[in-house]
């Protein structure tokens, strides 16, 4: 356990950067006014130092993020200081949510900021500085980075003339809401005029949805503003049935006039609300539904809490929260029931899918293999791949495990998290957006996203205080910080999968330029009305319950922590020491088989990722399999490389399933736990020497296939086993080749006689998304993937050389020996292997048939194309066998001869 020095370093440093804000935010929130603190003074340390905390991680995961991570923390300390001169007041002081705004504010975005550089341009922590900054990397960072900043900046050039613009007008415009509803609903429909399939988000390069969020949150704030003295002890029905029961009934004209001003509060801010769901619902973008309903929730609730406080009598306790509700009960109810109607109405397969995935989302395997077949002439495969075929079925259930790459991601995590260099949660699907906060609890800790949830609810609660000047800038700010605070809160619930997913980001946090812009915008606008230098009216002290809603953030992620294997259906909890799922078969048969039952195996392939395997050598040398690339790598640098055993960890991995191919477990303590360094859970003990494995192995490398195996003579050790046949990898596939083929082969179809598939045409048969998963099975795409490398067969070698040894011995059989012992990571028991089976001398060999050259023994032979070379060192303790196969004996000559000078060396060092 490594606290300081380990991966949950990283944790703790931005703990310490997120917790240091969030406590000094916390303080300014009840500060009237004050004074902004040098930068140098102790009371000013809070403006930068968790800033530079918060970067340093980043900053340390490698050479790539030299320059990203010191731009970004500059952006965000230049933000944060000319913030607070744009908002001091007339006096030169600072009100306290201002500052508290600012605060909080600066450190999300730039921790969304750093998240995106790790994430998204520039993903693999192991490149060069220079890789870093590519073409691709630039464009990435462009959307990502580049964009909202310049979007913010052009605000912030507006918020210069505040002065001349009056965002909140103390008399509100008597605009009818026939006028402000089509406005308030064209960002939300203008998606549709793209005419592209599926779900429309943007209007070309613009999300217009993300900026109609805060036209329908100004709306609801001037239109709630006219109406708010009705926002109280709500009886709408008892009002409704005095004017049915005057004279002349309900539906004459003065009686329904009176009946639309009695219950316009409360039909106006619905109707809109129910615009907005309905106009998603055509698009299929629910996503967009929950922050609507956030931020109508935000304002009328924010308009019913300040008429209740606002009645209470000097020196009555605060009303309980029971009443507040009371009070909010038809609110409650009609959102509630527009929720499910306006889903329900559009989007049956779609919840009906988002359903069978929440209810038990570890049914899902996450692996989708890709058949080899062959494809007529006319079909382009990329340079170095072959054709093969992807099923819908196996595709689309792989698709339905994001959410349990979500949870296993966060069991990975446990409290303390696994460092920002980790590239395990690149698993996670959607990680850079959806799930954001399950890829920052793997990398940096639970604890960290409960800090990061702290100071997003404080920069919520700072925002409704910092508008208390006006009514309708506090109702625009509660709005705001509704969807803000209710939105995290959301994102972790669905994290968690206490409610299905939808696709909804967590604020400045989760990738998605437009969005963070937007929300950016919305802070403006709430700070360019808060310089005032007196507020004219009380807000409430608290708008909700903090006590309720830090215990629904930290009760997630404690039960998340406790219980990661669950399953809403049926309350199921499965154990955690359940073996791993077997893959799909690589065949059309097996792609389509039927999901497993996850009470019997799990599809847990993170805890299989952060299980660590090693093959270990005498001295001290190890290799540690690299899960994401599948490689294994040396734990230091120097010496054996994975390369040098790849013609040999194919074999150990088949022949020792239980090895590799099994997981550790997301055990309780290693969640509590900090993660230790250099961990093995389990591994093969070889007896191979890693000197001389590793010279035989660069020696036996090239374009012509060759092998050789060493054996000790004297209890039967394997001391080398290289073969080149597998170490060659084929080139990446650039971006246009792929995009190109993915373009001529978009659709999964049903192969037509002959197994020819054309999937250049829809074929509606093949339904993607259905309630019950129907419509997948038999629909294929062509695609392609890397060829299976040439089978590595290094047994007739060892043979050989096992067979030469006997001959050495005098006819005596050997028995080669290449694993010491075995430990299981699934059980951490360790066993002695036995020793293989005897090999005996060939038949009419003799001693004499081996000639002495330069201190070995060597006996060489022709089978067709393979040239051999046999024998042993003079003592008789070492036997070695070559074999080179090409026709060109010459060539044959000068790589043995390589090998056979390498061999020499290590003796003759031994």
């Amino acid at each position: 356990m490594d606290l300081l020095a380990g991966p949950a370093r990283d944790g703790l440093l931005v703990l310490a950067g997120l917790g240091w804000a969030a406590v000094a935010a916390g303080r300014l929130l009840f500060r009237p006014r004050l004074r902004v603190p040098a930068l140098t003074r102790a009371d000013g340390l809070f403006l930068w130092v968790p800033h530079v905390l918060v970067a340093v991680p980043f900053f340390l995961a490698g050479a790539a993020y030299a320059l990203w991570v010191p731009a970004v923390t500059a952006v965000a300390l230049v933000l944060g200081h000319h913030g607070r001169r744009l908002t001091r007041c007339d006096d030169g002081s600072i009100r306290g949510p201002v500052l508290a705004v600012l605060t909080g504010g600066t450190l999300l975005l730039q921790f969304g900021l750093l998240l995106a550089v790790r994430l998204v341009v520039a993903p693999d922590p192991r490149v060069r500085f220079s890789a870093a900054l590519g073409a691709d990397n630039l464009r990435t960072a462009w959307s990502v980075l580049i964009q909202p900043l310049l979007g913010l900046l052009i605000v912030i050039v507006a918020l210069h003339f505040r002065n001349r613009i009056r965002l909140f007008p103390k008399r509100l415009p008597q605009w009818p809401p026939g006028w402000i509803a089509p406005a308030v609903a064209a960002p939300f429909l203008l998606p549709l005029l793209t005419g592209a399939g599926g779900p429309a988000l943007t209007l070309g390069p613009i999300a217009t949805p993300e900026y109609g969020k805060l036209l329908l949150c100004g709306a609801l704030a001037v239109l709630v503003a006219r109406d708010g003295y009705r926002f109280h002890d709500v009886r709408l029905f008892r009002s409704l049935l005095r004017i049915h029961r005057a004279p002349g009934g309900l539906w004459r004209r003065p009686a329904l006039v009176a009946s639309y001003r009695a219950s316009r509060f409360l039909l106006v801010p619905i109707a809109l609300f129910g615009l907005v769901a309905v106009a998603s619902g055509l698009r299929h973008d629910f996503g967009t539904i929950v922050p609507a309903a956030l931020i109508t929730m935000g304002v009328t609730w924010s308009a019913t809490r300040y008429n209740i406080d606002r009645d209470r009598v000097a020196g009555e306790p605060e009303p309980p929260a029971v009443r507040l509700v009371l009070a909010y009960r038809l609110f409650i109810g009609i959102a509630v029931v527009l929720i499910g109607g306006m889903v329900t109405l559009f989007g049956t397969n779609y919840v009906g899918e988002r359903g069978r995935v929440w209810s038990d989302p570890w049914r899902f395997r996450w692996d989708a293999a890709c058949v080899i077949v062959a494809v007529p002439p006319d079909v382009a495969v990329p340079p170095g791949r072959v054709a093969c075929l992807r099923s819908l079925k196996a595709d689309a259930e792989s698709e339905d495990s994001q959410l349990a790459r979500a949870l296993a991601a966060t069991a990975d995590g446990g409290l303390w998290g696994n460092g920002v260099r980790d590239r395990v949660s690149g698993q996670v699907s959607a990680g850079a957006t959806d799930f954001v906060l399950a890829v920052v609890w793997n990398k940096l800790g639970a604890l960290v996203v409960i800090a990061a949830g702290a100071l997003t609810l404080i920069l919520a609660a700072g925002l409704v205080r910092a508008a208390e000047h006006d009514r309708t800038a506090r109702l625009f700010a509660a709005g705001l910080g509704a969807m803000i605070a209710g939105q995290y809160l959301f994102v972790l619930a669905t994290t968690a999968n206490v409610v299905p997913h939808t696709g909804i980001p967590a604020p400045l946090l989760s990738r998605g330029g437009q969005s963070t812009l937007a929300l950016l915008i919305g802070v403006v606008i709430v700070l360019a009305g808060a310089r005032r230098s007196m507020p004219a009216t009380a807000a409430p002290r608290r708008v909700v319950s903090t006590t309720a809603t830090a215990g629904v953030l930290g009760g997630i992620v404690v039960v998340l922590t406790l219980v990661p294997y669950a399953a809403p259906a049926g309350l199921r909890v499965y154990s955690q020491r359940r073996p791993l799922c077997p893959g799909r078969p690589a065949d059309r048969a097996g792609l389509e088989t039927d999901p497993p039952d996850p009470r019997t195996c799990s599809t847990d392939r993170i805890a299989l990722a952060r299980t660590r395997v090693a093959l270990t050598f005498p001295g001290d040398h190890r290799l540690v399999l690299d899960r994401p690339t599948h490689r294994w790598e040396p734990d230091q640098p120097g010496g054996l490389t994975g390369d040098d055993v790849a013609g040999l960890t194919g074999q150990l991995e088949s022949d020792y399933p239980g090895v590799t191919g099994f997981s550790a477990g997301a055990r309780l303590s290693r969640r509590l736990l900090p993660p230790e360094r250099d961990r093995v859970d389990g591994g093969l003990a070889l007896t191979l020497d890693a000197d001389l494995q590793h010279a035989l192995a660069v020696a036996a490398r090239g374009d012509v296939p060759a092998s050789v195996a060493v054996l000790d003579l004297t209890d039967g050790r394997v001391l080398a086993r290289a073969d080149n046949r597998t170490t060659r990898h084929a080139p990446p596939v650039d971006d246009e080749t792929a995009e190109d083929f993915a373009g001529k082969h978009p659709y999964y179809v049903r192969p037509e006689p002959g197994d020819l598939v054309h999937d250049s045409e829809r074929d509606p048969s093949c339904v993607r998304r259905s309630r019950d998963g129907g419509g997948q099975k038999g629909c294929w795409r062509l695609s392609y993937t890397e060829p299976d490398p040439p089978a590595a067969d290094p047994g007739p070698t060892l043979d050989a050389a096992a067979g030469a040894g006997a001959v050495a011995q005098g006819g005596r059989p050997v028995r080669p020996r290449l694993v010491d012992s075995v430990t299981y990571p699934a059980t951490g028991i360790t066993e002695k292997v036995p020793t293989g089976p005897e090999v005996a001398a060939p038949d009419g060999v003799f001693p004499g048939s081996y000639l002495p050259v330069d201190g070995l023994r060597l006996r060489n032979r022709a089978d067709g194309s393979a040239h051999w070379s046999t024998g042993w060192a003079e003592p008789g303790t070492v036997a070695f066998a070559v074999r080179v196969d090409t026709p060109d004996a010459a060539v044959a000559d000068d790589r043995t001869g390589r090998i056979l000078a390498a061999l020499r060396t290590w003796i003759g060092d031994r």
